[in-house]
């Protein structure tokens, strides 16, 4: 039992002149203060343990773009660019999905029963929906929940359940492929 309290005791004080003695930690300066560094100052710093990282947040252009692959495509769809990246974000999904799925199956919106609102071909085309948003929000609720409850949702993922077509996985994602270059 001596032996463990000795090791224990040594471990700890080693732990501790480790910690007293490092170079991270400074003395000069508590830790509640803000510290304005040279980069910060408008200054160069002759040390070479200094790292300035600034970082710039890119702009979220993803409304933007998909209104106008929409509008591009003469689409009903391109006023609700807004609505189909707000319900993909509020699904996990990815913002391209919903309207490749879309493009596949309606030429997104274009070719769908009279007053259906169903540009995703759900339950085989004979769902109708009340709108555009209605759809979305269904139609995404239906993907994370029937085909993909946690995790990516992917065309590669969901197509076996989703279509009969062995070949609409690939085509859905070079549509998501070509809304990304838009």
């Amino acid at each position: 039992m001596l032996k463990f309290i000795s090791r224990t005791f040594a471990l700890v004080a080693i732990v501790l002149l480790a910690i007293v003695i490092s170079p991270t930690i400074s003395n000069s300066t508590p830790s509640t203060q803000a510290v304005e560094t040279p980069a910060a100052l408008g200054t160069q710093t002759q040390n070479p343990d200094v790292i300035v990282i600034d970082v710039v947040a890119a702009k979220d252009d993803r409304v933007d773009r998909l209104a106008k692959y929409f509008a591009a495509k003469a689409s009903p769809f391109t006023p609700y660019a807004p609505n189909f990246i707000e319900v993909a974000d509020r699904y996990d999904l990815d913002w391209t999905l919903l309207p490749a799925i879309a493009n596949l199956e309606s030429q997104l919106g274009k070719m769908i029963p009279a007053g259906s609102f169903n540009p995703y071909g759900w339950n085989n085309g004979n769902f109708k929906f009340g709108s555009w948003e209605n759809a979305n929000e269904t139609v995404a609720n239906g993907l994370r929940t029937r085909y993909a409850p946690s995790g990516e949702i992917t065309p590669f993922r969901i197509g076996k359940m989703y279509a009969a077509s062995h070949t609409w996985a690939v085509r859905v994602a070079k549509y998501q492929a070509d809304i990304r270059a838009f």
